[in-house]
């Protein structure tokens, strides 16, 4: 055995460790900035999922606030997108009203960072250019290379023959590793302010902020003014206890011959007003259409509460009184309590259109870059 067959051995087996190193730490450079932050996930049926987020390489998973279960009735703790359930996501929005007082202050960081970038952020983002504008001719560098050792007569020449597809595919993931290609028109308005549209089959939205940054699949667009409808489950106590511009006071008592009823205060401490819609269950919606300046509440109660939820419960606890209250507006840490008290309350949604602050994640497959702005 040459000293020629022992030296492509060795490049083989050392190629495809650094192959595989680089695939299992290479993670979407634009998800990637949503590791344990609570995002909301909008998918293109329509569906909405909000929960804690984790970045894998090969997808990602979402940590649910509240006890759910399947169809079967098992209990689950967590959503994993997996590559195919991640190309069905229309749009992923990081609302900051929604995020702890720790994860305010780390994406107010990265905002700072985009809106105002270094010196040295600046130049290493040239060098990233710089790599990736060499990548292809690296790559086929590593082509020829490999044409000219298959080519040869010696022992090392016949494997590399044998493992040409092998060899290519090592060097295709070492080097996607690093980056993905580099978009000049993209590159151009990076840490600028843009206008980017997203157009499916549901409908068609556009979101002005600043671009962060791309990857082959996606896009980031941060500090977004956002004005729509959406959701808020009533029984969901953490989220409830995570809003940074509502608090949330709940009075479950019986009515009489075992009616239940269920009395709601919602205080309002956004700069923005925020219109309440309704408030809707299986069979059930309470309409309130009622807009909430600063410093308002509004006072409702749910009667004819479905049964069925308080078959296990003991009704002996009632009357039952508590809170979720923002972090900054609250003395101490939340009652444990609260997280009992989650398993008796009706499946209800609080459903509501305000103004907001967001971070945008969206797929390039729907959304494209249409106007840069001021």
């Amino acid at each position: 055995m040459d000293s020629i067959f022992l030296l492509t051995i060795g490049f083989i087996f050392l190629g495809a460790l650094f192959s595989n190193v680089m695939k299992w730490r290479n993670k979407d450079r634009v998800l990637k900035d949503l590791q344990n932050f609570h995002t909301t996930i909008e998918m293109q049926n329509g569906k909405k999922i909000w929960g804690r987020t984790h970045i894998y390489t090969n997808g990602m998973e979402l940590y649910f606030s509240r006890a759910s279960k399947n169809s079967m009735g098992d209990p689950i703790t967590s959503y994993i997108f997996y590559s195919d359930d991640i190309d069905q996501i229309r749009a992923i929005y990081r609302n900051h009203t929604e995020l702890s007082n720790e994860n305010q202050e780390n994406r107010k960081k990265e905002i700072s960072a985009v809106t105002d970038p270094s010196f040295m952020t600046t130049l290493a983002r040239k060098f990233k250019i710089f790599f990736n504008m060499f990548n292809d001719a690296i790559g086929e560098a590593l082509n020829v290379f490999l044409s000219r050792m298959k080519g040869g007569k010696s022992g090392g020449g016949a494997v590399f023959d044998t493992q040409s597809a092998n060899l290519k595919k090592i060097g295709t993931t070492a080097l996607s590793a690093v980056g993905n290609s580099y978009d000049p028109i993209l590159e151009k308005y990076i840490n600028h302010r843009v206008v980017v549209s997203l157009q499916d089959d549901i409908h068609k939205d556009e979101f002005c902020g600043f671009l962060k940054e791309y990857s082959s699949a996606w896009l980031s667009i941060l500090d977004c003014r956002l004005t729509h409808k959406h959701q808020v489950d009533l029984d969901d106590v953490a989220r409830l206890t995570l809003q940074r511009d509502m608090d949330f006071s709940y009075y479950l008592y019986d009515e009489g011959e075992g009616k239940l009823a269920l009395d709601i205060v919602i205080g309002y401490f956004g700069a923005e007003s925020v219109k309440i819609i309704s408030v809707k269950g299986e069979n059930y919606q309470h309409k309130i259409n009622k807009k909430l300046k600063h410093d308002q509440s509004l006072s409702l109660t749910i009667s004819d509460l479905p049964q069925e939820t308080f078959k296990s419960f003991n009704l002996d606890l009632l009357p039952l009184e508590f809170e979720m209250i923002a972090e900054e507006r609250r003395e101490g840490d939340a009652p444990e309590e609260n997280e009992i008290y989650q398993s008796v309350l009706p499946d209800f949604e609080l459903e509501l259109e305000s103004t907001h602050i967001a971070d945008v994640y969206l797929p390039r497959s729907l959304a494209i870059l249409r106007h840069g702005a001021e």
